[in-house]
C-alpha cells in the first residue's frame, strides 16, 4: 500500500505542478495581451478558473496525505497512547466521510453536467466536474491507507 501511495503522490505532484504552470502561463498571456496588444483574451479567465479549481481539489488530497492542512493539533500532541490514537481514528473517520460525500455529490454533479458546455471554451461540463468525485476517491483512499499504516506500526490501540 505504501508503494501505491508513493506512485499516487508522484502523479498528483506532477499534475498539480503542470496545472500551476498552465495557470501561470494563461494568466501571464492574458496580462500581456491586455496591456501590450491592447486586446484581452476572452477565454483566459474561464480557463484560469477551471485550472484553479482542479488544482485546489487535487491539492487538497496531497495536503491531506502530507498532513499539511491547517489543524488544531494541540489536543493530539497532549494526548498519549490509546486516547491519541482514538482521536486520530475519529479524525480519519470524519475526513473519510467528507471524502465519501465529495465523491457522491461530485458524481451527481458530473451527471448533471452531461449535455452542458462551458460558456467561452465550449468544454463539456462533465469533464470539468470529474475532479470532484476523483478527489473524493483519492481522499478516502489516503484516509484508509493512513489508518491501516497507523495500526500496522505495531502500536496496539489497546495499550
Amino acid at each position: 500500500m505504501k508503494k501505491l501511495d508513493e506512485i499516487l503522490m508522484k502523479i498528483l505532484y506532477i499534475v498539480c505542478a503542470g496545472l500551476m504552470f498552465m495557470m501561470a502561463a494563461v494568466i501571464f498571456a492574458q496580462v500581456v495581451f491586455r496591456y501590450v496588444v491592447g486586446s484581452s483574451l476572452t477565454w483566459s479567465e474561464e480557463l484560469g478558473r477551471y485550472i484553479f479549481v482542479w488544482m485546489s481539489f487535487l491539492g487538497m488530497t496531497v495536503a491531506m496525505k502530507k498532513g499539511s492542512h491547517v489543524a488544531l493539533d494541540v489536543l493530539v500532541q497532549y494526548l498519549k497512547g490509546v486516547s491519541q490514537k482514538t482521536l486520530m481514528v475519529l479524525n480519519n473517520l470524519l475526513v473519510g466521510f467528507f471524502g465519501s460525500v465529495l465523491f457522491y455529490s461530485g458524481y451527481k454533479l458530473v451527471s448533471l453536467g452531461v449535455g452542458q458546455k462551458s460558456p467561452t471554451l465550449g468544454i463539456p461540463m462533465q469533464y470539468l466536474y470529474t475532479v470532484i468525485p476523483v478527489s473524493g476517491i483519492i481522499l478516502v483512499y489516503f484516509v484508509i491507507s493512513q489508518t491501516l499504516q497507523m495500526f500496522a506500526k505495531g502500536d496496539d490501540i489497546n495499550g
